[in-house]
């Protein structure tokens, strides 16, 4: 299988930390193509131009980052990022889904911020996605107990990326002011080494 990737994708980075988490690197093949030039070519292997992007052995290509890592872990990794169980299984992709969303609206204020010609960038679109983030981490400061531990799961994954990514595009959000059990959560989950080996830049 081959991985289409970039160094500074917060999706493409929830892959690459299940990958190492899961001990699984020799088993793929690793690639970067940047979505925003065509001479990457990406266009050809995903229709849909996004990283990450995992072409399988028989050539077909699965996109979105949670439905990779899922396929990866249930595939190559022993079910140990997801549990099997309905209850634990919806637990650990609630959490997954809520950092994935963090990202999303990270992501949509930075294309805002960066793509869009400067004559029509929408303010409010800016303040709506930032709204989005702030209860989504307010939610999850409340919630951090059940989460606690930096165990490799989806959902811790999913969510340091995205947080990850608030310090690498948004620094000037200060998420940590008033989410000190996020915080330290997040200190302790970027001292592994798959989280140090991914760091986006």
């Amino acid at each position: 299988m081959k991985l289409y990737y970039t160094n500074t994708s917060p999706f493409a980075r929830i892959v690459r930390l299940a990958i190492l988490e899961l001990d699984i690197a020799d088993r793929l093949e690793m690639a970067i193509a940047d979505p925003w030039t065509e001479e990457s070519g990406l266009y050809r292997v995903n229709p849909l131009e996004k990283v990450p992007a995992l072409q399988l052995d028989d050539g077909r290509i699965l996109v979105d980052s949670l439905t990779i890592a899922e396929y990866l872990d249930r595939t190559l990794g022993g079910n140990r990022l997801l549990p099997v169980d309905p209850g634990g299984w919806v637990a650990e992709r609630r959490l997954a889904t809520l950092g994935h969303g963090i990202t999303e609206a990270g992501v949509a204020r930075l294309i805002e911020r960066l793509r869009r010609p400067e004559p029509y960038r929408w303010a409010g679109w800016d303040a709506r996605q930032k709204a989005k983030m702030v209860r989504t981490l307010d939610l999850l400061e409340g919630e951090a107990a059940g989460f606690a531990g930096t165990d490799p799961s989806l959902g811790r994954i999913a969510l340091a990326a995205a947080l990850g990514y608030m310090d690498f595009r948004f620094a000037d959000d200060t998420w940590r002011n008033g989410r000190p059990r996020l915080a330290e959560w997040y200190e302790a989950m970027s001292a592994r080494p798959a989280m140090q080996q991914t760091m986006p830049g």
